[in-house]
């Protein structure tokens, strides 16, 4: 999804690279799908208040009324054997897509203008390490990296 947001948010100048890519680091460590922050973002940053709220709607709407009715329908196909080996075997090709997003992020902020980034690969060790040993929430692991990035990065 992430590239198809890209070409159109490049399209229309509704931001810059460097403003995508850090936009895409805070929506992935904040509740929320990607594609309602970043519309959110854009409809605040095009048309204020109003734009932010139209176009959230415009992109939780269609969602929403999709499930509604999925969700009518999804008792009749619960136990077919078909959508239970397609659902099994979409799992890989997800957790690849999402396994290829992290590496290309990671590199993009590791390897900046072809300079390696020394610092923030500093901080994604020191995080690891810490919660591979204290198993930080989610919100401590947010504002440890806050608090080594404007500490290491300033």
């Amino acid at each position: 999804m992430i590239p198809l947001i890209k070409e159109y948010i490049f399209k229309y100048s509704w931001a810059t690279n460097e403003e995508l890519l850090e936009f895409i680091a805070i929506s992935e460590s904040t509740p929320g799908p990607f594609a309602i922050n970043i519309s959110t973002f854009i409809g605040f940053k095009t048309g204020g208040f109003l734009g932010a709220l139209l176009s959230t709607l415009g992109v939780v709407l269609p969602s929403f009324i999709i499930i509604l009715i999925i969700i009518k329908f999804l008792n009749k196909f619960k136990k077919n054997k078909t959508l239970q080996y397609v659902l099994q075997n979409l799992r890989p090709i997800i957790l690849s897509l999402l396994i290829y997003s992290v590496l290309t992020i990671s590199f993009k902020v590791f390897f900046k203008d072809n300079i390696i980034n020394l610092k923030h690969i500093f901080i994604f060790l020191i995080l690891s390490i810490l919660n591979l040993n204290f198993k930080f929430s989610p919100i401590k692991l947010i504002l440890i990296s806050g608090f080594l990035g404007v500490l290491l990065l300033n």
